[in-house]
């Protein structure tokens, strides 16, 4: 993989996701996993659900608890619930 070199800093465990991801073997795997880690991210950052909320304006936080952000929750449980757990 070769990519653009930048320089920033970095929280401990912003480190350990970007080594994580890092370690994984330059692979198809890798190119998933990297780009559904963008996603998700940019859905957490931004997210926009097709419906209206109960008082007419459009979701736009994740501190709401619309049913598509809820949706997400419930699935990142179900994945962390299968993901063994590392000791």
């Amino acid at each position: 993989m070769t990519d653009t070199a930048i320089q920033t800093t970095l929280s401990a465990e912003e480190w350990k996701v970007v080594m994580a991801l890092r370690e994984i073997p330059d692979s198809p795997l890798r190119a998933k996993v990297s780009g559904l880690l963008a996603e998700l991210v940019r859905f957490i950052q931004q997210p926009r659900c097709l419906g209206m909320q109960s008082d007419g304006f459009p979701c736009g936080t994740p501190h709401t608890s619309c049913e598509e952000c809820q949706h997400m929750l419930q699935v990142l449980d179900d994945l962390a619930a299968r993901v063994p757990a590392q000791n």
